[in-house]
């Protein structure tokens, strides 16, 4: 399982990207002059403030009987006036770039560039005049270091030194080069507003305005040579090789604390960080010891013809051609494992818009937490693919939620519990961001991660992890109980949008609503789960039988003349007929609300889908495999699958309907979001294994192309494990569950049969 190409990158997106959760660096392979972007996850605008706004009284009265009376033109025009100027969320910021160059003239030959999904490590062989010579990079967890090695059969002068970012200056300290940068203060720009003349960062002389200080520090050792300094930098001599630690630390405290005023200094980590002299080998062990148990817990093989030496740039041309490439379907499914593991573990931060990959000083979206689809969908994969450790940062980002989100049902809703719109930040910022109501008005984002969050539990059955969900679930229950409106046909929340989706009215662009399929479906699937959690823990708490009355009212779902689901209150004309967001059918998933058992619901989630067409973004193709998967249908599945390894060129514009990859495999939104890589891992595990229906389905929906296979790993939900192999129509699987239990299993779409699993043990099955 490796990326390979014959060049060096051209630019970022053809860079190989490595990561320890914290600390995320792009190696761009290049021979005489090697260029490192990297990242620490905790370099980000801004400190901590309250960014509610006071609102003006009955202002949600007023828009609700506008959109009840058929006026959403001024309902729209009512929520962007009480919403504007509401600020916006801060942005993750790159820390800059790590430079070395090589003295001398080049005549290069043999160029191989790789990166190793198994190892987690970047190597670049090539011969200079005949000369070999050999580049190894990893990032190291147990170390907290990216080290970087160079061997040559010649004796190099290598130059050392870092630029770029928000970096301050660079010094060379008793043989340790430390570079100091400061983030940018808060924000005084909008995302709407980063292309003008506005987007100045803020970078204020007063300590209470200031942001995040961080430093870099980097040693170079040698056997055989001798290290000089240079201006803002230092330089190897006559060394056959050279070996570079590099560490990286803010002065984060936490998301409630300021940076500047109650901040960490950095060099205490920092010295603690380079006090390491072991050698490449040691910390690749140890390094080893670390990533494989994770990485290796799944393992997929599609049998193809494409040799997986090919230059994969190559490849991805190839399948745009028409040829097939299972083995290319599988190498972007481990990317996606591999990618969660490298950007979110234990003690870090949660996964933003680019995972902790960012070269821009202001980053498209603010590379910020979209929470409307965008960082649910980033951990997708965990549950099926047996990665709950990469879990715990947004469990902890949702719990740190709690605060502002408390302050934002109070300030925009006067409720108590707790609820967070669209955009989230490392200050945890819960309200509104300043723009459109189709954004700006959507107080739903707390609420879907509350499912990912339970459905990780279906997935593991960890009680004790299910006591720390509790709360969170119980906050956003009760802001719900509250907010809900009572209509002659069920209760709904009202008034609402569907995520960045508008309907024409009066030959406008409109977004708001009386209600939404979108809305009212995670309400009704938090409550779903909010009463499972109760019940599994022996709970009778004071809202239970207040959310058991509400679920058995909440407005179902509703079916349009089309035979669609519908979207809004009532069939309003689309303004996108082809909208890459799928907010209602959110039942179909991440839901499990449309299922086999609800035929009706589950045809015309289809014809939705037909109706929204294959095209999209990155992120919304991989969101599609997901749906066409719980469909069963391979080979509509097998259709998109094909759509995604479309190569974007980085340099063209994008456009919202033409997503695909880039040539190192991170995913076009475009431009790049790395939702896309996760949300189609999360996609593969469905077409392979299936269990949201309270049986398990054994490959449900396998695209014709993938005619020969085999799969070990996987998980259901139960915590339930499996190993799959195919060929044709010909399967044998193994399941291992975790607990002794009864479930009803089907193999490649035939009848379901009820079986027992002994804990621990083994049980095989066939088919064909």
């Amino acid at each position: 399982m490796k990326l390979i190409f014959k060049k060096p990158a051209r630019g970022w997106h053809e860079s190989l990207i490595l990561g320890n959760g914290r600390i995320g660096g792009a190696v761009y392979g290049g021979t005489k002059r090697e260029r490192i972007s990297l990242n620490e996850d905790t370099l980000w605008s801004g400190y901590p403030v309250q960014t509610q706004k006071e609102m003006p009284k009955g202002y949600l009265e007023k828009i609700r009987e506008l959109t009840m009376a058929k006026d959403y033109v001024r309902a729209m025009e009512e929520t962007e006036s009480v919403m504007g100027e509401s600020e916006d969320t801060q942005m993750y910021v790159p820390f800059g770039d790590l430079c070395l160059e090589i003295d001398g003239d080049e005549e290069i030959t043999e160029y191989h560039r790789e990166l190793d999904l198994e190892t987690a490590e970047v190597i670049v062989r090539y011969k200079n005049f005949g000369s070999r010579i050999e580049k190894r990079c990893l990032v190291s967890e147990p170390d907290q270091v990216l080290i970087y090695r160079i061997k040559s059969e010649q004796p190099l002068t290598v130059r050392i030194w870092t630029e770029g970012g928000y970096l301050i200056g660079s010094r060379l300290d008793d043989g340790v080069l430390k570079s100091f940068g400061r983030c940018p203060g808060r924000n005084s720009f909008t995302k709407s507003e980063a292309g003008g003349e506005k987007a100045v960062p803020t970078l204020s002389e007063r300590p209470k305005e200031m942001g995040m200080r961080y430093e870099g520090w980097g040693k170079a050792v040698t056997k055989d040579g001798w290290m000089e300094e240079m201006p803002e930098g230092m330089v190897v001599r006559n060394a056959r090789e050279v070996t570079l630690y590099y560490a990286i630390r803010s002065s984060f405290a936490g998301y409630d604390k300021h940076p500047e005023l109650e901040g960490c200094d950095p060099s205490i980590c920092l010295k603690k960080d380079l006090c390491c002299d072991a050698s490449y080998e040691r910390i690749r062990e140890r390094h080893l010891e670390e990533y494989q148990p994770y990485y290796n817990r799944v393992s997929l093989e599609l049998k193809g013809e494409v040799s997986e030496e090919l230059d994969l740039k190559k490849r991805l041309l190839d399948v745009q051609g028409g040829k097939e490439d299972p083995g290319l379907s599988a190498l972007l499914f481990h990317y996606g494992r591999y990618l969660l593991i490298a950007a979110s573990r234990p003690g870090t931060q949660a996964a933003n818009l680019q995972g902790i990959w960012n070269k821009e000083m202001i980053p498209p979206w603010f590379c910020d937490y979209t929470i409307n689809i965008n960082t649910q969908m980033n951990y997708w994969p965990a549950g099926p693919c047996n990665l709950d450790e990469m879990t715990e940062p947004l469990v902890r980002m949702c719990r740190e939620m709690e605060e502002d989100g408390r302050r934002t049902a109070r300030a925009y809703f006067g409720c108590d519990g707790v609820c967070g719109f669209h955009n989230a930040d490392i200050w945890r910022k819960t309200s509104p961001a300043d723009g459109r109501a189709m954004w700006s008005f959507w107080p739903m984002g707390y609420a879907w991660l509350c499912r990912n969050l339970y459905d990780q539990y279906l997935f593991n059955g960890d009680r004790e992890y299910l006591k720390v969900l509790y709360p969170i679930l119980k906050e956003n229950v009760r802001f719900f109980l509250q907010t809900v409106t009572d209509t002659k046909e069920g209760y709904v929340l009202s008034p609402a949008t569907s995520p960045e989706n508008e309907f024409i009215c009066e030959g406008q662009k409109v977004s708001v609503a009386a209600y939404s399929e979108n809305c009212n479906a995670i309400i009704r699937s938090l409550l779903g789960d909010y009463l499972d959690c109760c019940r599994r823990l022996g709970l009778k708490d004071d809202l239970e039988e207040e959310a058991g009355r509400l679920l058995e009212k909440m407005l179902p779902p509703a079916i349009d003349s089309e035979g669609r689901i519908m979207e809004w209150n009532e069939e309003l004309k689309e303004a996108d007929v082809h909208h890459r967001h799928l907010s209602h059918l959110y039942e179909l998933h991440p839901g499990s609300g449309i299922t086999r058992s609800t035929p009706e619901l589950m045809t015309a989630a289809r014809r939705s889908l037909e109706s929204r067409g294959d095209e999209g973004t990155g992120w919304s193709l991989a969101w599609k495999i997901l749906m066409w998967a719980r469909l069963k249908d391979g080979e509509h599945v097998g259709r998109i699958v094909n759509n995604l390894f479309r190569l974007v060129d980085p340099d063209q514009p994008g456009a919202i309907h033409g997503g695909g990859v880039y040539p190192n495999l991170l995913c076009a939104h475009p431009p790049y979001q790395i939702d896309g890589n996760f949300g189609y891992t999360a996609g593969v595990a469905e077409i392979l294994l299936q269990s949201h229906e309270g049986e398990i389905h054994i490959l449900p929906a396998l695209p014709p192309e993938w005619r020969e296979g085999k799969v070990s790993g996987l998980r259901a939900r139960g915590g339930i494990r499996a190993e799959i192999e195919w060929k044709d129509s010909r399967v044998k699987a193994c399941l291992v569950s975790d607990r002794t239990q009864e479930v009803r299993v089907g193999i490649a779409g035939g009848e379901s049969t009820l079986i027992k699993l002994e804990a621990g043990k083994e049980l095989e099955l066939s088919s064909g």
